[in-house]
């Protein structure tokens, strides 16, 4: 384990840069207005439109997340994470994230790196420019009636939601090179395993994080918890049916083919979030918790044959998992 349960009462300022409310108010409040075939690129994207679904809330609720976080047990797994929570193994692997989102989860496309090219961003960003987020959401503000308008809404969205870095202002890093290319071919845009891009990202940034606490959590520290974290925030929900029970309510009239991102949402308590205390209170000492998500419908059963597909290399071997 990397913390001893004398840490799990711990609290930190978890926070994320994936603001989807944010984004999307940005986006639909261009002016000159996207247009409807534009504005369709996005809420009929077969990956994306689910994010459109979603209920919007302004604030995440992230201390499911850090309840789970707080119990990761040490893994030699290089594609999946395990938490132990009262003695309970609880998997977070892609097929978790995929079966909450609906992103692809497919093997990447050989040379994806290179797939795609810079035409795109070398027309507006001169040889030198910032390509920072914070650069590429005023080229789209400014941008007015363009040909390309829609081609930077998708740069911005990609950076801001599915790959929401953690620096920001002038430490910022520069929109990934990946986004940029990927421009230059709406389509590729479409089909691309965004699940699996955003997974492996979130994976490589909590491995790093659980390192750097050495074991002990250090109260009132900052946590910035960068991609696309929304699988991850309702992971301890959909795997402990008692807290889902307290802490979420079905959406009213949602879709049965979306995902379950979309079919529930976290009930009003009157506060900005659910507290940590109140989570632990609630979980008690409960192991009616489900080690991997059970799919609940065929349409989930579909959902998972469309976006998965089996590895292209074996993970690391682990006795204990």
């Amino acid at each position: 384990m990397f913390f001893n349960p004398s840490e799990y009462k711990k609290k930190i300022k978890l926070g994320t840069r994936c603001m989807i409310a944010s984004a999307i108010k940005t986006l639909s409040k261009l002016k000159p207005k996207l247009s409807k075939a534009e504005w369709n690129w996005f809420t009929e994207h077969p990956q994306f439109r689910h994010i459109f679904h979603m209920k919007r809330e302004n604030n995440h609720r992230i201390q499911g997340m850090w309840m789970l976080l707080l119990r990761t047990a040490g893994s030699e797994r290089r594609r999946e994470v395990w938490f132990i929570v009262n003695g309970v193994a609880i998997r977070y692997g892609l097929r978790e994230h995929g079966l909450i989102s609906e992103l692809f989860c497919h093997n990447y496309p050989l040379g994806y790196k290179n797939l795609g090219g810079m035409k795109f961003v070398d027309r507006h960003f001169k040889e030198g420019e910032l390509r920072r987020l914070e650069d590429v959401k005023k080229k789209l503000v400014n941008m007015g009636p363009h040909k390309d308008i829609l081609k930077m809404a998708v740069l911005f969205f990609l950076s801001y939601v599915v790959f929401a870095q953690t620096k920001v202002g002038h430490k910022a890093n520069h929109v990934l090179e990946v986004f940029q290319r990927a421009l230059d071919d709406l389509d590729h845009c479409q089909s691309f395993p965004w699940g699996r891009f955003s997974y492996d990202y979130m994976l490589k940034e909590m491995s790093h994080t659980m390192k750097h606490f050495g074991g002990v959590v250090k109260e009132n520290t900052l946590w910035p918890l960068p991609g696309f974290c929304v699988p991850l925030e309702l992971l301890a929900f959909e795997a402990i049916p008692k807290l889902g029970m307290v802490f979420r309510e079905p959406v009213e009239g949602a879709d049965v083919n979306c995902p379950r991102m979309c079919k529930s949402s976290f009930k009003r308590n009157g506060m900005t979030g659910v507290s940590l205390s109140a989570i632990n209170k609630e979980l008690s000492n409960t192991t009616d918790i489900d080690n991997v998500i059970p799919t609940r419908t065929p349409q989930e059963e579909r959902l998972l044959d469309d976006i998965w597909e089996d590895e292209d290399d074996v993970d690391e071997s682990d006795i204990v998992v």
